[in-house]
């Protein structure tokens, strides 16, 4: 291969697909990072045996070691899907193949056209996944009914101008769709540039993505209220949900599409009811149409094209990505089940994957980029693979599993997150300077990767852990994580403030900041000066930057809003265990420093290389955390509308991944 892009010139001469399979390359050493996540689990492990064998249960032990694995820890690749090693073909088969012994007993269900004419999906404890024709209505009746009500007028009639409508739909394919990639921009912008509705481009969809784009936009046009940024794209959301209330009856891909964009939509204007509902309409409706499973078969029948197939894999992976993220942004049950996906992640489509990305204007950074978007999705779709089963059982209001079993999973399932993130092919890899600038969407799986472990690591933070006799425990490991990871959300902002506005970044963001928030805010409490000091000065930074993304997300005024309770809350609750410490005195907060931003992530160049100085908290590993009421006092008094906490921003221009590059 020598390496040209889009394509190598050997693939070309063979006419064959050109894709690196970045999970293949063996050539370099693990990383720091997987290293140590492998010695804490060795510890979790011995720690557990130890135990086992202190009460003589020496079965009991064995059982333990030979007992099946809680979460997936074999090697993942981009396409790694549970569910298709165990799932049978969906494949129609012909009237006369038919044996009813052997449909009455299959268990995988059946994809088929259904009386709207559109694919539908019926599992085996339906009997509706035995008929192979429509039992009412004739296909075309239907589909008729179906453009009368949704496709006239058949031409774009926006009440917009054609150069406003053009400049949103730029913003959402750069700050949006490359992030959730979530919509085909060819089979899209086809029928939008002939001024025409179809399938790809409904009435419904355009104004959907014309109202969250216009969240993006500081034009006046698309708001009710010219002088209110609120109110952006309050017109369009309203014809959205008539259309939708006719469109819902006979769904196709693009209102799944549609509704997950605006779920989107509701929650950049805290209406988080809304948004849940939503995204769940987008699942049920991608649930009813199959887009969780693999259609090549149907390709390969010519009942389907090629890009219909890939179409449905966007959708479904868009989808799954943005009900993830509401699961851990809300905390609420995720829709997707990992068992019912057959379907592959999108392919790695030249027209998407090697566009240049080039911001103008809305960002500070100029240079082309290859978008490498389709990447991004596929690799981050594949954290979220490894870490949420994780997830919703440790957080289960019903789980059966005990303090020490959830704790076991965690430490499980932290090495192949670990390994996963650690492996990231050099194109998604953070660079050794802030000043070298990455496509925006990139640093979002980032940002995410750092909530995830939070989350995976929080329900076990102690302020004080028992004495043990065993040896080489660290009882504070988990915090030690979490606030490695709560300081690595705040510096992977900075390094995308500093080249980008945050104006534009995306609204899953805000939780991202919000989660790493209240670990500082814990440590904002401490006693210790040194971890209060560097608290408040990230504190402080995450504050004015959710005011900062708060007038295109109305939810950032809702986190800020949350964190002064939060911090009124255990302040008051606190200071019955400091009664009668000296407190010490408001901190004023100084520039950053290099050696207390330690990223804790793979670099673009080496990734085995060591940390030069140890992590704030490391130093302080031992302490407990006590009470410090005035520390908080600022954020306390913080007005989120008219005000900004006071701070030193030269950092910005430092090297804050602290490699010493310049």
């Amino acid at each position: 291969c020598d390496g040209q892009m889009p394509e190598c010139s050997t693939c070309v001469r063979l006419g064959k697909l050109c894709e690196y399979l970045y999970g293949t390359e063996k050539r370099k050493p693990p990383t720091k990072h997987y290293v140590e996540a492998l010695h804490a689990r060795i510890k979790s492990l011995e720690r557990q045996l130890y135990t086992y064998r202190q009460h003589g249960s020496l079965s009991t032990a064995l059982d333990f070691v030979n007992q099946d694995p809680a979460v997936v820890t074999s090697p993942v690749g981009e396409d790694f899907c549970p569910a298709q090693s165990h799932i049978q073909e969906l494949n129609p088969r012909p009237a006369t193949e038919r044996d009813p012994v052997d449909e009455l007993t299959e268990t995988t269900g059946q994809l088929d056209v259904a009386e709207d004419g559109h694919l539908r999906f019926f599992g085996a404890p339906s009997y509706f996944n035995l008929l192979r024709s429509a039992p009412y209505m004739t296909t075309g009746s239907i589909r008729q009914d179906d453009l009368d009500l949704t496709m006239q007028p058949n031409t774009i009639d926006i009440d917009l101008s054609h150069e406003l409508q053009i400049h949103l739909l730029d913003l959402y394919w750069k700050w949006q769709n490359s992030w959730q990639y979530l919509i085909h921009r060819g089979a899209f912008c086809r029928a939008f540039e002939c001024g025409l509705y179809n399938e790809y481009c409904t009435p419904l969809l355009l104004r959907c993505v014309l109202a969250l784009a216009s969240r993006y936009c500081d034009h006046p046009g698309p708001r009710l209220d010219p002088s209110d940024a609120n109110t952006a794209g309050d017109l369009l959301v309203a014809q959205a949900k008539d259309i939708l209330s006719i469109e819902i009856e006979h769904p196709s891909t693009s209102t799944v599409a549609a509704l997950a964009v605006l779920a989107l939509r509701e929650m950049s204007v805290n209406k988080e009811t809304l948004g849940w509902i939503y995204i769940g309409m987008a699942v049920r409706v991608a649930y009813n149409l199959g887009l969780n499973l693999d259609c090549q078969n149907w390709v390969q029948q010519n009942k389907i094209t090629e890009e219909q197939s890939e179409i449905r894999k966007i959708t479904w992976w868009g989808c799954y990505l943005l009900d993830k993220l509401f699961n851990i942004g809300l905390g609420r049950p995720s829709m997707i089940r990992e068992s019912d996906i057959t379907t592959p992640k999108p392919t790695l489509l030249k027209e998407e994957e090697f566009i240049p990305w080039i911001t103008t204007g809305e960002g500070k950074s100029t240079q082309p980029l290859a978008s490498h978007c389709v990447t991004n999705l596929r690799y981050m779709t594949t954290i979220f693979q490894l870490v949420c089963p994780t997830l919703d059982k440790i957080y289960g209001p019903n789980s059966e599993l005990t303090f020490s079993e959830k704790q076991e999973m965690a430490t499980k399932t932290h090495v192949p997150l670990t390994k996963q993130y650690s492996n990231l092919p050099s194109i998604l890899k953070l660079p050794h300077s802030t000043k070298t600038a990455l496509p925006a969407h990139m640093y979002s799986l980032h940002l995410q990767y750092h909530t995830v472990v939070i989350l995976l690591h929080r329900p076990f933070l102690r302020r004080e852990e028992p004495l043990t006799s065993f040896p080489d425990i660290d009882p504070l490991s988990h915090r030690h994580i979490c606030t490695s990871s709560a300081e690595a959300i705040s510096s992977i902002l900075r390094a995308y403030r500093s080249n980008y506005s945050l104006r534009r970044i995306p609204i899953s963001t805000v939780h991202a900041v919000g989660t790493s928030s209240v670990i500082l805010l814990l440590n904002a409490t401490s006693n210790d000066a040194e971890i209060s000091r560097s608290a408040i000065r990230l504190l402080k930074f995450n504050l004015a930057c959710l005011q900062e993304m708060s007038t295109a997300w109305s939810w950032g005024l809702r986190a800020i809003r949350s964190l002064q309770i939060l911090a009124e809350e255990w302040a008051v609750n606190e200071k019955l265990h400091s009664q009668g410490n000296q407190k010490p005195g408001n901190v004023v907060p100084t520039a950053l420093v290099m050696n207390e931003l330690d990223l804790g992530g793979p670099s673009a160049g080496n990734d085995n290389s060591s940390d030069t100085t140890d992590g704030p908290i490391d130093g302080a590993a031992a302490a407990t955390f006590e009470t410090s009421p005035q520390n908080i006092d600022w954020l306390l008094s913080f007005d989120s509308v008219f005000s900004d906490p006071q701070m030193d921003y030269n950092f910005f221009d430092q090297d804050i991944w602290g490699m010493g590059v310049p």
